[in-house]
């Protein structure tokens, strides 16, 4: 994809609905409106290039949970959990498994998720070793969103059946690796149907088209609460109010309710914080008038409540406010980002590229073979039996272009144009663009051995004006104006 082509074809359609949406019956007006939106910076800015960090990798999933719960654990349920887990989730894993609350304050894409989702699955799985899952039925844990498209994605996470656009949930892969461990989850929102028969919600639809351990109907989570209760901040509330949702946290079904999450926990500051900290604490009230006896364990996340080590305090203090429990600052987990190599020893020709590309993509015997003479000519160890990405990958990072690039843009977005002058500026303007563009992929697709991570995570950013308006000056010509024009003196 070359992002700067994308960005022509995105912009040139804006033009032409916009040209339809104002049109100017007389023909020197319209030329002039035309000649303003064609004019460079009028309608767009960008594409920008931005970095997302690479947060650093310590341990695997199944040694963790290992640690934690035994080595009793089946191979299933490890198979269907098992990766390799960042810093910040580890830590949270642990902490929260062992009682603690916390506040994962890390970036947009670091695996929030299963730092809060993962703590909860542990707390099930053990239940299900001692038989008190099934045994002992009503919510283990709340999942809070602020809007529903949140909900509906930890929905997928959970029990997608899988395809090329959504990956397999959980509920899904630990069917599909034979794990006897199965746990229940359930949507309670306003577009949740009440009964079969609710046609205005599409019941028909969404029961014929649950997932793997899905509650899809009210009623049904009203007779049987799931494990998982995934709802919005207006929905608990309701919950909390009509008698016929007390199924909920009546009749001892509060008494094994341990888990308060609260995702997105930025946006509850000033009014809106203080509504929330009330609900909440109506909330764990009810929960103990209904039995619940166990100590909560709230978590929270954010990509953007902190800013580095020293927020911490206030952090860990604004979450206090917020859920009614203590936290510390060290319960404020923060990420841990991966080095970068400041100095290249290698300078890898743009025109071999496509080779790398070609080598990522479909890497036949001819184009190994090339890649083999490549990374010998550059004095880089090839190493046949490794994967080809890793292979690539560690060209890439002695690479001078590539670390330049990767350095460039990890403290702030960079406009392509200039980003492209900046690094090839050896080439003919016209090819410095596609050159980052291609430059880009091969380190997307790129594999840091040590690591296992991609050697660049990033993406591009394009920013379109909205037009609302134009303005028309009739002295001393006709002319259409995108920007209000003062006509002083005239």
């Amino acid at each position: 994809m070359n992002p700067s082509e994308l960005a022509k074809v995105v912009e040139e359609k804006y033009r032409r609905y916009l040209q339809t949406t104002f049109y100017f019956r007389d023909p020197i007006l319209r030329a002039s409106f035309e000649r303003a939106l064609e004019q460079e910076g009028n309608l767009s800015k960008g594409p920008y290039l931005e970095a997302t960090p690479i947060f650093k990798r310590r341990v695997t999933s199944r040694s963790l949970f290992e640690t934690l719960l035994g080595s009793s654990l089946d191979e299933g349920f490890l198979k269907a959990t098992d990766k390799t887990l960042y810093v910040h989730q580890e830590e949270a894993i642990r902490r929260v498994y062992q009682g603690r609350n916390v506040v994962v304050a890390t970036g947009t894409g670091s695996g929030k998720t299963e730092a809060f989702l993962y703590p909860i699955l542990l707390h099930l799985y053990a239940e299900f070793q001692h038989g008190t899952l099934e045994a002992s039925g009503g919510v283990r844990g709340l999942i809070l969103y602020p809007m529903n498209a949140l909900v509906n994605d930890q929905r997928d996470r959970l029990g997608a059946t899988g395809d090329k656009l959504i990956p397999a949930g959980l509920c899904r892969l630990l069917e599909s690796y034979g794990s006897p461990f199965r746990f229940t989850y359930g949507q309670y929102t306003g577009a949740t149907p009440e009964d079969e028969n609710d046609s205005w919600r599409n019941a028909r639809s969404r029961i014929d088209n649950r997932y793997s351990g899905e509650l899809v109907l009210r009623t049904e989570m009203r007779r049987t609460p799931p494990h998982i209760l995934l709802t919005n901040y207006s929905m608990l509330e309701y919950l909390l109010l009509r008698p016929k949702d007390s199924e909920l946290f009546d009749n001892n079904n509060a008494k094994n309710w341990v888990y308060l999450v609260l995702d997105e926990a930025h946006q509850y500051r000033g009014s809106k914080g203080i509504e929330m900290a009330m609900l909440i604490r109506r909330l764990k009230q009810r929960l103990r008038e209904g039995g619940q006896v166990s100590q909560f364990r709230c978590i929270a996340t954010s990509a953007s409540i902190t800013g580095d080590q020293n927020d911490r305090g206030k952090v860990a203090e604004f979450a206090s406010n917020l859920f009614g429990e203590p936290f510390s600052g060290e319960d404020v987990i923060l990420g841990e980002c991966e080095d970068l190599p400041q100095q290249g020893a290698i300078d890898i020709p743009t025109s071999s590229y496509p080779l790398l590309q070609e080598a990522l993509e479909t890497p036949s015997d001819d184009i190994l073979k090339r890649l083999f003479d490549l990374s010998t000519q550059m004095g880089v160890t090839f190493d046949a039996h490794q994967d080809v990405s890793e292979s690539i990958g560690q060209m890439l990072r002695s690479d001078t272009r590539s670390i330049r690039l990767r350095n460039r843009i990890s403290d702030s977005p960079v406009e392509t144009a200039l980003l492209a002058d900046e690094l090839f500026g050896d080439l003919s303007p016209n090819q410095r663009l596609p050159a980052l563009s291609d430059l880009v992929e091969i380190l997307l697709k790129g594999i840091d051995s040590s690591t296992k991570s991609p050697l660049l995570s990033a993406r591009y950013h394009l920013f379109l004006r909205s037009l609302e308006g134009a303005t028309v000056s009739y002295r001393p010509e006709k002319k259409v104006y995108l920007n209000r024009q003062s006509n002083e003196g005239e």
